[in-house]
């Protein structure tokens, strides 16, 4: 008999970020995600008579950059704000959403919410980059780098 995995499908998963205290705007054909780790910074505690190793406990969270390409659609009013973001330089929420169900996610004080049955990531970040590349025999692509501020909230439809 077969047995389901509790996976999540990357297909169907839909990025979106506050555009406006209530407004969202969907990110239209990203491909891929990535960079939502971020590494732990370490606070030493070596005493001077210590004489063995060093020794740490950890500090505070060193949020990443996160790397999400997308293929570049012409008239696509998500992409050109793309390009408005990174001209202002503002940090707005963020958020990522599994396939898991259809409903729309919504922001309430321009913050991203989890929507119910659907797994996600919320996080705040601003536009670092937007690069545009053209190759031959090939569409225009493009690679958006947001740099995260804080931590990423994630609901993972544990409860």
């Amino acid at each position: 008999m077969a047995t389901t995995k509790p996976v999540i499908k990357s297909q169907g998963t839909e990025l979106y970020y506050a555009s406006g205290p209530t407004a969202v705007t969907k990110i239209v054909c990203p491909t891929g995600i990535s960079g939502l780790g971020g590494a732990r910074g370490q606070i030493d505690v070596t005493c001077l008579d210590d004489t063995e190793d060093e020794e740490f406990v950890g500090g505070l969270g060193t949020p990443g950059q996160v790397t999400i390409p997308f293929n570049l659609h012409k008239s696509e009013i998500s992409h050109e704000a793309l390009m408005a973001l990174k001209a202002s330089g503002e940090t707005v929420s963020w958020g990522i959403y599994s396939s898991n169900a259809a409903t729309a996610p919504t922001a309430v004080a321009s913050v991203m919410q989890p929507v119910t049955g659907r797994v996600s990531a919320v996080f705040n970040a601003y536009v670092a980059d937007v690069a545009i590349d053209i190759g031959a025999k090939d569409i225009w692509k493009g690679t958006i780098t947001l740099q995260r501020s804080g931590p990423v909230t994630w609901d993972l439809l544990t409860a």
